[in-house]
Formats: C-alpha cells, structure tokens, sequence
C-alpha cells in the first residue's frame, strides 16, 4: 500500500510506545487514525497529542482479549472514517520467565493478547479491508524473539514465534486479494511495557529494565515500519545487531538439512523424496 494519504488506519496499543509511534507516523503519512486501547487514560493523552498535529484522529477503548470489545472498536471506526485501509494488531504483553517459572494463568494471559488479540483483529477487520478496492494492509506487530528462542522469556518467544508463522500463512492467503500483510521484528524498543505489565513491574529485573530503557526509540521503529510497507515488504526487522542471531538460527536449520542429506535411513526411503516433493509444499501456499 504506497499510497497513505487519506486512508484509515486502526492501530492497538495506541496509547504508548510503537503503537502511539505508528499513529503518529501514519498522521504525518496523512492518516486518518483511530487508536485503541485498554489504557484509556493514556489514550487519551495519545489522541491529544495527535489531535496537536493536526492529525485527524480519534480514539477508543479496545481490549484485544475481548471479542465484544474488538466488535464495538471496529464498529466506532467505521462511524468516525466509513472505512478502513490499516490493520495495526500492535498491542502485546511481555510475561517474564523460563518454562516452569510462570504459572497457567501468566501462560494464558500472554497467549491471549499476543496471538488471539490478532486473531481476533484480523478476524473482526478483515472483512473491513476486503470491503472497498481502494489497497489495503495488516501490520502485525511481534518480535525478533519471534524467531530466535530465550530461554528467559518462553511465554513470549512462543506467542511472538506463533504471531510470526501466523502473519506468513496470512501473507500467503491474501495474496491474490492484493491484501499486503507485514510482521515487525523489533529487538529491544525505549517503551514503558514493564510498567504497564498486568503483574507488575517487578518481574523484570534490572539487566530487562535497562535493556528496554536503552532500547531504539519508537518513533524510529515506526517510521522504518511505514516506510517498509510501503515497499511492500513482509519481514520488518529493526535492529541490525540482531542480525547474527537469526541467522545463527537459520544456519542451525539448514546444518539440520545437510544431516537429513547424509542419513542412510532418510535416503535409503523410497517415499522420502515424494513426502518433502516442494510442489506439495506450494500447493498448501494457496
């Protein structure tokens, strides 16, 4: 979607950090914005900050784990702009601990608003962008721990991972629509997500809280975001120091392969060629 001048976007997690960043990229762009979120003090704050800009903005309270709430956010969207052209699904959580420090319920919490929060979204929006020919796009916001694992952060590297692999079955999707679909990779961003955490920001610890107070500024992440889905692209990653680590990842994949190349077993199966045939693969694409 090049063109963003007088298109609508609703963006989650609006009140603060990337998610305000973004609303006041696009404003700049010549959006028209409507931010969401379940912080309606801060939103408020946000929505005047925008409203200063002389961008054409409003906002409304929207909890990403509530279908209900989602339903009458989107429904207030239309009343305010009649359309909507941007999917921002930027709110998350961060639920720190390795597996078996965090309880179910922290568990649930975090599966419910970094994966099903965007669910719901494309799921209540979809039909929105799909409504008019006029270009649309879905912003998914998830993490470079979406493709790396931490060991300290099991909640979150296995919500962000699934948003990531979500975000790419929808690209795939909706591509013959004309629907573009992007995933923001960021590392560490300066945002207030330890304060505005649900238990509390005592569960990070020092060396967390300094790494995201020296992280990148947001309105840096949000304008490399806009400019990138402009270009169309899908992965949107941010942080050039993290490259090395997905990488590494990546490599440790394909050495997987040169083992599978080199097994007898494997390739001693007449049916093993015929199973990872890549022409099954694509078929599974449309």
């Amino acid at each position: 979607m090049k063109e963003l001048s007088g298109k609508v976007a609703f963006i989650t997690g609006a009140a603060s950090g990337i998610g305000l960043a973004l609303s006041k990229a696009g404003g700049a762009a010549g959006m028209k914005i409507m931010m969401a979120d379940i912080d309606e003090a801060g939103l408020d704050r946000a929505v005047a900050e925008l409203l200063a800009e002389d961008v054409d903005a409003c906002a409304v309270y929207c909890d990403v784990s509530s279908e209900e709430s989602m339903r009458v956010a989107a429904d207030a969207t239309l009343a305010a702009f009649g359309k909507v052209h941007l999917l921002v699904n930027n709110a998350g959580v961060l639920a720190k601990g390795g597996i078996g420090d965090l309880s179910l319920e922290r568990w649930q919490w975090a599966l419910d608003v970094n994966v099903m929060g965007v669910v719901r979204g494309v799921e209540i929006f979809l039909p929105l962008l799909q409504g008019h020919d006029e270009g649309s796009h879905i912003l998914n916001t998830a993490s470079v721990a979406g493709c790396v694992g931490l060991a300290s952060m099991a909640a979150y590297c296995t919500t962000k991972h699934a948003l990531v692999g979500y975000s790419e079955a929808l690209y795939y999707q909706l591509l013959e629509e004309g629907i573009g679909v992007s995933v923001l990779c960021p590392g560490f961003v300066a945002t207030d997500i330890a304060q505005t955490a649900r238990y509390g920001a005592d569960e990070f610890d020092s060396d967390l809280q300094a790494a995201v107070s020296a992280g990148m500024s947001p309105a840096v992440v949000a304008q490399h975001a806009v400019d990138q889905l402009r270009k169309g692209a899908f992965f949107i990653f941010t942080h050039p120091g993290t490259r090395g680590e997905v990488l590494e990842r990546f490599d440790s994949l394909a050495g997987a392969f040169d083992a599978t190349d080199a097994s007898e077993v494997i390739q001693g199966d007449p049916d093993s060629q015929r199973v990872a045939d890549r022409e099954t693969t694509e078929n599974l694409h449309s």
